[in-house]
């Protein structure tokens, strides 16, 4: 995807030496045809993926005839070779031949990503499906091709040099510092690759005319408008999106070539047909300057980081699914199935190509067509189904393994924890105080009746009853004694236990009387047949009585599992005054005239705060006259639940929003500004937002979930949360990283610098951290100096107070509060021109899904840093998103009631993140782990050894036990044992 954009500033180039006669000074030219292939965007993916079997039809016979022609880059990307073989199978030998040539490049990633909105694994997993796909094509371009993602994430550098790359080549996100054509991009860790700069983006050579003249009038204006910023030789990247360079480029190349060759003097050019791998390898390496971390910038080229908040439901979809996949299904499977994790691996290879489509920059940022996402959020909820399919079975075999009967509970992370779970206690009498902390759920008698049916109601709720909400139903007694009422008893299959005390006991009743659960609905069918209004009772015969609950687990260990025993909270959840509730640890408190809660006595936490948004899927804008919304009008508080192990206040709020944003009071927005209009929020809709806060024994995080029928149109709502501290800075997660980010973003004349960035999981600001799941853009607001001056930030920004965007405040300047963007609706795949991005990013294209007008319910966790028991960032994420599971063990395994498959241990505590587990092709285990600080540190697996390796899976060393790791290094290692 590429956008419009005005002519940039011209930098000055200087004067070619003064010529003489008989001299002369030659200028290389390196021209790369190539495309750039968007598999979905404004069309839906089938569309592109004939348009694309259009193109290569037409390439391939170009190659072929043509020796002049003498090499095509396609994309830097595999799934565009897969895409067309699907179609065209027969092909595949011709496009091997012409790579064996060293005539078509590709590779190496199989989808080229955004940086920023998909994890760490995910682009590991995206690089190695790519280069083993283009490894059976010969192999893959050896260029960390990244030319339109909207910036560049800290770790990328170290990404791609343990890929084996020392090149990388980048556009977006360059900053105002890069003044030359190549710089070192340096990562936290001390890796480095080459990146060369695309300053006219990746299609400057795009649409080259048929004559020598015009080819060189282009080349010349290419150089006189970038200067300092073309290298030698000059790079020309012959394409664009979904093109395919004409049949003339090699003719006129040859044409001008012979043209200038008869030049007697002057600047003259030599043009040559390369691959993109040739010519860096001709380019300097010495004296460049060096830009450490990531790359968010939007001084030269837009950033387009408003991509960030669009399609909340896009971004949960992928957190889930990425967390079910790296965090759940694999480690579970890889620890848990034994010989059988490879009838699984498939699935998780399903589930993780899924992801790895998705990751495509148009597809995860969601700047897209309403169709084109809907596809995306389809493979995300099959993903999600495959991972959650495979966990629930690697659970299964947990609780076959140990040798004791009960609850078992189950951890799939490295820490020790615990926390809380839901489980089946037997017995109806009330577990004491002294020997567990227990909060009644459900309450399950031996005997219990159900909801029935009346007439042709009752087969269908027989089988509802017997299969769906009590499957362990073993036989149906029918008991037909009352006139016009038929009494179905469930009878409930016996554990293991029962069985062994009593071998062969059978349900009272008649052979007649007793039925299969399917027998009973076809006899149930034919009753009613014969008498319509006939009425169903159902009684349920449990095999023991039971209670669900709410209790906690005691610490299970990482990578392990633990037979539940009674365990004691220490900080019991109790009523905190009228509206309030504390666990001894935090304290909160509902304000029903705000809507807001206090916590541990600070007030104004989950401030919703709502303002318009003019723009489109791509950035931000405010309306000229903007209208903020952050008070309800009125609010309901009540206490859902009290503990002892889960209370929950419930905050019901009644906003009155503006319903859309209009142009001068008419219904529908235009594309852009035309200068003398005025946008504005207009109508209002009634909002009910109900805000609930939870808080659980034992646990410094407080849960808040925000659940609403999203119907305004053309806005932005944020929940604004107080810092403790005032902050000069955030520290976000990123891929196998933290970022620190200073209160301001760098922008530039195509685009405003809004200092909203993204987030993985978490972000940590002046005492406060917030995980999130899928809420991927916060800003740091509520803006001072150090003389008490205040400053703007985006909230209900005009466009006088705009201009103060993008250049660093006054050292010493703090915010007092972190904003959560909820949701951003907007109607416009790309509009232009508009204040905060004067050029369109895409097409003019109106969209209704893009508004998110849906029931919606986002997620997020608080941790206060002073809290007793406060967690550090990664732990805290796991101990939230990732609960502990819990299983009913048969008992009669070979293990014993504690116990971990993979012991990990580091020092510093806390210093190492594991971010893998998971097995490779042979059967082995690998583990995949990063350095989260400044300082090295020593992860030791106890008992274990094996090869450290790289990304690519080719072994650099040998581990025995342990191994020291470098700062913000990724090590991975490969166990033998």
């Amino acid at each position: 995807m590429t956008d419009a954009r005005p002519e940039p500033t011209p930098h000055p180039v200087p004067a070619p030496a003064t010529a003489t006669a008989t001299e002369r000074s030659v200028t290389r030219v390196d021209v790369v045809p190539h495309t750039h292939w968007d598999r979905e965007w404004y069309s839906p993916y089938p569309t592109f993926r004939l348009r694309l079997v259009d193109l290569i039809d037409e390439l391939l016979p170009r190659l072929e005839a043509d020796p002049d022609f003498g090499h095509f880059q396609l994309d830097g990307q595999m799934a565009v070779v897969d895409d067309y073989l699907g179609l065209r199978p027969d092909a595949a030998e011709r496009i091997r031949a012409l790579a064996a040539d060293g005539r078509l490049s590709m590779g190496p990633w199989y989808v080229l990503p955004d940086e920023f909105l998909v994890s760490g694994e995910t682009h590991v997993r995206n690089l190695q499906l790519g280069m083993r796909r283009a490894a059976d094509f010969g192999g893959a371009m050896t260029v960390g091709y990244l030319p339109d993602m909207f910036g560049h994430i800290a770790q990328m550098p170290q990404i791609l040099t343990q890929f084996g790359f020392d090149d990388a080549v980048v556009w977006r996100g360059v900053p105002s510092s890069v003044t030359g054509p190549a710089f070192w991009w340096i990562a936290p860790d001390g890796s480095r690759v080459r990146a060369t700069y695309l300053p006219a983006g990746y299609g400057n050579g795009s649409g080259l005319p048929a004559d020598p003249d015009g080819v060189r009038e282009k080349i010349e204006m290419f150089r006189t408008l970038q200067g300092d910023l073309v290298g030698d030789p000059v790079l020309v990247m012959a394409g664009m999106d979904h093109e395919v360079p004409p049949a003339h480029l090699s003719t006129v190349i040859a044409e001008l070539n012979a043209a200038e060759a008869d030049r007697a003097d002057g600047e003259t050019y030599h043009l040559r047909i390369r691959s993109l791998a040739d010519h860096l390898a001709d380019t300097a390496r010495d004296h460049l300057g060096e830009i450490g971390g990531e790359m968010r910038s939007g001084y030269r080229a837009n950033v387009l980081m408003g991509v960030a908040s669009n399609r909340v439901d896009v971004k949960q979809a992928a957190a889930r699914a990425e967390r079910l996949l790296e965090r759940v299904a694999e480690p579970l499977a890889a620890l848990w199935m034994g010989d059988e994790h490879a009838r699984w691996q498939p699935v998780l290879d399903l589930a993780w190509l899924d992801v790895i489509r998705n990751a495509a920059h148009d597809s995860i940022c969601a700047c897209s067509h309403d169709e084109v996402v809907d596809a995306v959020r389809h493979r995300y909820a099959e993903s999600i189904r495959l991972a959650r399919g495979v966990a629930d079975r690697a659970v299964a075999a947990g609780a076959l393994a140990p040798s004791t009967a009960g609850p078992v509970v189950l951890n799939a992370t490295a820490r020790t924890r615990t926390g809380m779970v839901e489980i089946d206690v037997a017995g109806v009498e009330q577990t004491g105080d002294a020997t567990a902390t227990v909060q009644v759920l459900v309450d399950r008698p031996e005997v219990e009746e159900i909801e029935g049916a009346v007439g042709v109601d009752a087969p269908m709720r027989l089988a509802m009853a017997s299969m769906a909400e009590h499957p362990d139903t073993r036989k149906v007694r029918l008991d037909r004694s009352v006139p016009g009422v038929l009494t179905a008893h469930l009878l409930a299959r016996r554990s293991r236990a029962e069985r062994d005390r009593d071998p062969d006991p059978e349900p009272a009743g008649t052979a007649e009387e007793l039925l299969s659960p399917a027998d009973a609905l076809a006899t149930v069918g034919t009753l009613v047949a014969e008498q319509p209004d006939l009425e169903l009772r159902l009684v349920v015969h449990r095999s023991t009585p039971s209670r669900r609950v709410l209790t906690l687990a005691g610490d299970v260990p990482g990578f392990g599992w633990a037979l539940w025993s009674p365990v004691v909270a220490r900080h019991p959840v109790r009523p905190h005054g009228e509206l309030g509730l504390t666990n001894g640890l935090v304290a909160v408190e509902a304000d029903p005239a705000t809507g807001t809660f206090a916590l541990d006595g600070v007030a104004g936490f989950g401030r919703l705060v709502d303002d318009g948004d003019a723009g489109d899927t791509y950035n931000w804008c405010p309306p000229e006259h903007d209208v903020v919304i952050d008070r309800p009008e009125s609010v309901v508080v009540t206490v859902a639940e009290a503990g002892p192990i889960r209370g929950r206040l419930v905050i019901r709020s009644t906003y009155v929003l503006p319903e859309r944003c209009a142009i001068d009071g008419r219904d529908d927005m235009v594309t852009g500004w035309s200068g003398g209009e005025s946008y504005r929020r207009v109508g209002e809709v009634t909002q009910v937002i109900t805000t609930t806060v939870e808080v659980r024994a034992d646990d410094p995080a407080v849960r808040v979930t925000t659940a609403w029928d999203q119907r305004a149109r053309d806005h932005r709502l944020r929940v604004h949360l107080p810092l403790p501290t005032p902050a000069t800075h955030s520290e976000a997660e990123d891929a196998y990283a933290v970022v620190r980010r200073p209160l301001w973003a760098e922008g530039g004349p195509n685009e405003w610098g809004v200092p909203t960035f993204p987030s993985r999981r978490f972000v940590r600001a002046g005492g406060l951290t917030v995980t999130h799941e899928g809420l991927c853009e916060y800003e740091l607001v509520d803006l001072r100096t150090p003389d008490g001056r205040t400053l703007p930030d985006t909230t209900g920004l005009t466009a006088a107070d705009a201009v103060s965007l993008g250049t660093a405040p006054p050292e010493g300047t703090t915010a007092s509060a972190v904003a959560l963007t909820l949701v951003r609706s907007t109607g416009w795949l790309s509009r232009g021109p508009m204040p905060s991005r004067p050029q369109p990013a895409g097409p003019f294209d109106r969209l209704e899904g893009s508004q998110t007008l849906r029931p919606l319910e986002l997620r997020y966790a608080i941790q206060l840093d002073t809290t007793a028991g406060a967690l550090e960032p990664y732990a805290l994420a796991d101990h939230v998103w990732n609960p502990l599971l819990s299983a009913v063990a048969v008992g009669g395994g070979a293990l014993g009631d504690r116990g971990t498959h993979l012991e990990v241990q580091a020092v510093p505590a806390g210093a190492i993140e594991i971010d893998a587990v998971l097995r490779d092709d042979h059967g082995r285990l690998v583990v995949r782990a990063h350095a989260v600080g400044d300082d090295a540190c020593t992860l030791t697996l106890p008992g274990r050894s094996g090869a450290v390796i790289d990304l690519l899976g080719r072994e650099v060393d040998t581990f025995a036990g342990s191994i020291e790791v470098d700062p913000h290094r990724i090590v991975t290692l490969r166990l033998e044992r």
